[in-house]
């Protein structure tokens, strides 16, 4: 629960820099970029921190591709658009997936509105951002090793799975 608390006051708290900017022109090519500045500012946030966190993972693990780890992490989110949610009901997702999970996939639902169905809304997005952000990454022509690591960052590790899958998870998992 420390983690969700420390997550919850850098989404409040989440800036871009200068620096940061330059780092996503750098990785990103103009049709991922348009896909990543479309997600919230604490989201934008969040998939910086997993990047450079990937990279120094990524250098450190020979087998592993250097960019392919660090352009899947600045992209493992980005099914997550700004307006999908707002940090009030990412919480109340979060909560709800923890305290009743099964309960919280059944209840989740495409489409915002009002309270409740914002809320249903906010439970799909946490539920099916993984493949809402590898289709869209595939429509931009973004390579297949990055959209099958995004696609997979939320599913178990099963055997065979590539070195930037599992430093996109490791990554992920300390943000």
């Amino acid at each position: 629960m420390h983690k969700r608390v420390r997550q919850f006051f850098a989404a409040v708290t989440a800036r871009i820099s200068e620096q940061d900017r330059r780092f996503v022109n750098q990785h990103l090519t103009k049709a991922e970029q348009q896909l990543f500045w479309q997600m919230s500012v604490p989201d934008q946030r969040h998939a910086l921190n997993v990047a450079y966190t990937a990279a120094k993972l990524a250098a450190q693990r020979p087998a592993a591709n250097w960019e392919t780890a660090v352009k899947s992490a600045l992209l493992h989110d980005v099914g997550r658009r700004r307006g999908d949610m707002s940090v009030t009901d990412k919480v109340l997702a979060v909560l709800a997936h923890k305290l009743a999970p099964r309960w919280a996939r059944q209840w989740a639902k495409e489409g915002r509105g009002g309270i409740i169905a914002n809320l249903r809304h906010a439970l799909y997005i946490y539920f099916n951002h993984a493949e809402r952000s590898a289709r869209l990454l595939e429509t931009v022509g973004t390579q297949r090793a990055v959209v099958d690591a995004v696609r997979k960052h939320h599913s178990a590790p099963a055997p065979g799975d590539t070195p930037e899958l599992n430093i996109l998870r490791e990554a992920d998992d300390k943000h």
